[in-house]
């Protein structure tokens, strides 16, 4: 036996990659829920809202999807405009990856930010973190006033709803949550989880704008008030362009309902999606929230469950061809050479 074999002998067997059972099985937990909730109100119901939608409406209400998709990268690119060389079109290409990543890989509750990160990365960003941090505060920001608005058209629409001051403080909820996020950036949270990693690296503060810590891109970005303030702004109209979309689906559906009622149904489930973030792609979360709201709008049960899978299968054609994407991106990068050292 040579030393190579002998050393070979002499390493420890490589672990196993640990699964997140977790997250696996709050996934099947969420499943089972949703799929209880169409049994439990009519699976035939629901049957007969997908087969109106049909595989024409789903692919018109997919292709729509591209609005709110453009508005969302070109609030990206707005924030990392005067950073970059890149166009306004490459974010909104990434956005969609980014977006059908989320709707059909539940391995992280950021998994299309992490992938887009390292897509702008490769592309030579070098703000590409902070930019995608920055980003998703100014979409959950505009989030928020989404459900601002959703909740005042209740008010003024349905004086007489009930669950009213639940719905009130479920959005102080999420404002709190949004509004720590947005201070704790500005205060530091990223440098106090930089701080031990470069500890451990042993390495000098930088000086050029490649190597800055992320908390200096961070509050970098945050000084554009105007670039922040507008991209909160496009976020907010990507969000109420969306709702677009439930209003074709009900209306394919044969019980159209006011755009009023429809941007409160939309704001509100996006709203409670956003307080259970951690629930693998809403698994049973965005079923059961049809439900609560569409009652309370007077939806009946099956269509609202109808439009949630509406939605999910919107996911799936938009998702699918942006992991293909996402393949063939990595696939073009150059490998390491054989026996290459770190």
């Amino acid at each position: 036996m040579d030393d190579s074999s002998q050393a070979l002998e002499a390493q420890p067997p490589a672990k196993p990659a640990r699964l997140p059972v977790g997250r696996i099985l709050i996934t099947v937990a969420g499943l089972g829920l949703g799929a209880y909730l169409v049994i439990d109100h009519g699976w035939s119901d629901v049957l007969r809202g997908l087969q109106a939608v049909g595989w024409s409406g789903l692919v018109g209400i997919t292709l729509y999807h591209a609005l709110p998709t453009l508005l969302c990268g070109l609030a990206w690119w707005v924030l990392l405009r005067p950073h970059l060389t890149e166009g306004w079109f490459a974010f909104v290409w990434l956005r969609w990856i980014r977006d059908g990543t989320d709707g059909v890989v539940p391995i992280l509750p950021v998994s299309g930010e992490l992938l887009a990160t390292r897509i702008l990365k490769l592309r030579g960003t070098a703000i590409a973190g902070a930019g995608i941090i920055v980003d998703l505060t100014a979409e959950l920001l505009g989030q928020l006033l989404y459900a601002i608005l959703g909740f005042a058209l209740l008010v003024a629409t349905h004086p007489a709803s009930h669950y009213r001051s639940w719905v009130a403080l479920g959005i102080g909820i999420m404002a709190v949550q949004f509004g720590g996020f947005l201070i704790a950036q500005r205060k530091g949270l990223f440098r106090l989880i930089e701080r031990p990693l470069d500890w451990i690296r042993r390495r000098r503060r930088p000086e050029s704008q490649a190597e800055r810590t992320l908390h200096d891109q961070i509050i970098q970005l945050h000084a554009h008030y105007r670039a922040f303030l507008g991209a909160v702004l496009l976020h907010f109209v990507a969000w109420v362009t969306g709702a677009v979309e439930a209003w074709i689906a009900l209306r394919l559906m044969g019980h159209p309902l006011a755009m009023a009622d429809v941007l409160i149904m939309e704001s509100l489930v996006a709203a409670i999606r956003s307080i259970t973030f951690f629930v693998p792609l809403d698994a049973g979360v965005q079923e059961g929230s049809y439900v609560l709201v569409g009652s309370l709008l007077g939806l009946p049960t099956g269509l609202a469950l109808a439009v949630s899978l509406v939605k999910r299968a919107r996911d799936v054609l938009k998702g699918l061809p942006a992991l293909l994407l996402w393949q063939l991106i990595e696939r073009r990068q150059p490998r390491p050479a054989a026996g290459a050292v770190d």
